[in-house]
């Protein structure tokens, strides 16, 4: 138990102040240290993306949200991307990067063609 707390039991008992008052002051003091505790740490989001392609081909990519936000915002690219561009869909990426910096969770891309190619992109 801390000093502070000790302290005010220790008021109560001499009867320096009444029973209320140090339920008060105890009540006061566990917010205060409550709020000077540091936020619990989330876990991280992932950016996860899966093709399946009528010829066959799969490509699963899933990778921590900040990295793909650097990934698009270098215009390098996410590794095995390319196999978007082998089919017949435009993805605007600078889009997907406005959608993550917004807060956008779940699935942003659903697409699946005629073709039967398969596309999504999720954050979760």
């Amino acid at each position: 138990m801390s000093q502070e707390k000790l302290k005010i039991l220790e008021m109560i008992q001499n009867k320096t102040i009444t029973p209320k008052e140090g339920a008060d002051l105890l009540s006061a003091l566990d917010e205060k240290n409550e709020s000077l505790k540091p936020p619990k740490k989330q876990a991280f989001k992932m950016f996860k993306i899966r093709i399946k392609s009528a010829d066959g081909d799969k490509v699963n990519v899933q990778i921590p949200l900040e990295f793909a936000k650097v990934a698009l915002a270098s215009k390098k690219g996410i590794p095995k991307l390319d196999k978007i561009n082998e089919m017949d869909v435009d993805i605007d990426f600078n889009m997907i990067l406005d959608m993550i910096e917004a807060g956008t969770d779940g699935k942003i891309v659903d697409i699946e063609s005629n073709d039967g190619d398969i596309i999504e992109i999720v954050i979760e």
